[in-house]
């Protein structure tokens, strides 16, 4: 596993403390609670690695939030780093922007807010529910190198230079098979991913987002319990065409009207 940082050592301590208060009612408490600090010392296997396309983010936002999309959005943006099946691990570890100085340029570029909420905002979101949860290995057990290895596995896994080695190009007028998708995806992501869609007013099915399942050292191929995550978004389904929008940044709630 390596070194733990010491905040993430007293979040596991408050943690167990939670856990030993639950238990105390129960037989063998403190077998139980060791079985459970155990588990919780890293108790995820997998990480899902998401990244999103511009064109099609804003199709299904809900009208409560303004959709802003960058002059830059031309390329897939990151998401999040999610380990799996876990969230909100330490309420206690907080992001300063100190933390990111020296990725805050790259940041603004590949991990940005499309909607009325600061890049940094939408990051310490992202630091809270899920980047807190990776403090039990080495590779990520700090901002900086959380944040430092998204940046990192976007260019690793790099899906502007996928769809464009196969001539895969955003449009209003062509659609795609899957099948197409997958062909061009599989040399660089392996098997274990999941294109995801959203529909708009035409009920036309629209690429916004793929799931790349990892393992913790960033491999692909870790395989996932498959529990929906809540999202609006759903795996795209092979029976119909699929679209790939390009961005419209004036009208980019209805980009190919």
């Amino acid at each position: 596993m390596g070194k733990v940082p010491a905040l993430w050592s007293l979040c596991l301590l408050l943690n167990g403390f939670v856990w030993l208060f639950v238990m105390i009612g129960s037989e063998q408490p403190w077998q139980k609670a060791e079985a459970v600090h155990s588990e919780y010392y890293c108790p995820w296997q997998c990480l899902t690695f998401v990244q999103m396309w511009p064109g099609s983010f804003c199709v299904a936002l809900a009208t409560r939030f303004e959709c802003v999309l960058p002059k830059n959005a031309n390329s897939w943006t990151i998401h999040g780093l999610w380990p799996s099946d876990i969230t909100a691990c330490c309420r206690y570890w907080y992001l300063f922007p100190s933390d990111l100085t020296d990725l805050m340029p790259d940041l603004n570029w590949h991990w940005p807010s499309f909607i009325n909420l600061s890049n940094f905002l939408f990051w310490e979101k992202e630091w809270h529910k899920h980047g807190t949860c990776g403090g039990c290995v080495e590779t990520l057990n700090s901002p900086s190198k959380y944040f430092r290895a998204a940046l990192d596995l976007r260019t690793k896994y790099n899906i502007d230079s996928a769809f464009q080695k196969a001539r895969i190009v955003p449009s209003c007028n062509c659609s795609y098979q899957l099948s197409s998708f997958q062909a061009a995806l599989q040399p660089t992501l392996g098997d274990q991913y999941e294109l995801q869609y959203v529909t708009d007013i035409q009920e036309r099915q629209i690429l916004v987002q793929i799931k790349i399942s990892l393992s913790a050292n960033f491999s692909t191929g870790c395989i996932q319990s498959g529990s929906h995550d809540g999202s609006p978004y759903k795996p795209c389904q092979a029976q119909e065409n699929i679209f790939y929008f390009p961005p419209n940044l004036e009208n980019p709630r209805d980009p190919c009207p």
